[in-house]
């Protein structure tokens, strides 16, 4: 989903990392929230407008100790009435969480305190549509390419030459990671 109209909020922010950092698609900037958590304590979305999607996955990046350690996520139409949560987990530090649905505003809430600082270095919000989930397609104009590096590690290196940005998930271990590319070309 396009981020230009996205507009992040919490209820609390270090003054060094705004929420908006957590959407500014730069994995090197992160929001976090400047102290402890605490239950209570939310991150949110506005979308802009009421848009469909299926999954929001909430990256720590390089800040692999500072994620919420249980949450919920409630989501609303107007930003003022949430209703009951519509996902609940245990987090790590990449969560993605499932939820098929639609609306306009997203609400992650801690659960449980710690003396970690939550921080989020970049916020997702997939929509089902265009999806790509196996690792080695083709469709949606993705290209992959194996390199070795001088040390001998091999990298594998994706490449979307299609018309619409492109999502596909990559499976790492017991955990899989959804990646958004932008199109390279216009549509």
């Amino acid at each position: 989903m396009p981020r230009d109209n996205w507009q992040a909020t919490a209820s609390a922010s270090s003054s060094d990392d705004p929420p908006t950092k957590a959407v500014d698609g730069d994995a090197a900037t992160r929001w976090s929230l400047g102290h402890g958590m605490q239950p209570g304590d939310w991150f949110q979305l506005d979308l802009g407008s009421t848009q469909t999607f299926d999954q929001v996955v909430l990256d720590t990046g390089a800040s692999s100790g500072d994620f919420a350690r249980q949450y919920e996520v409630y989501t609303s139409d107007d930003g003022t009435d949430w209703g009951e949560p519509i996902a609940t987990g245990s987090g790590s530090t990449v969560p993605r969480i499932l939820l098929p649905t639609t609306a306009r505003y997203i609400r992650v809430v801690n659960e449980v305190s710690s003396g970690s600082w939550w921080s989020l270095h970049d916020v997702s919000v997939l929509a089902p549509e265009g999806r790509t989930t196996s690792p080695d397609a083709t469709s949606d104009g993705l290209q992959r390419k194996n390199a070795p590096l001088p040390n001998g590690t091999q990298l594998q290196v994706t490449y979307n030459s299609g018309g619409g940005a492109a999502t596909f998930d990559i499976p790492w271990g017991d955990t899989t990671y959804s990646y958004r590319l932008p199109a390279t070309r216009p549509a």
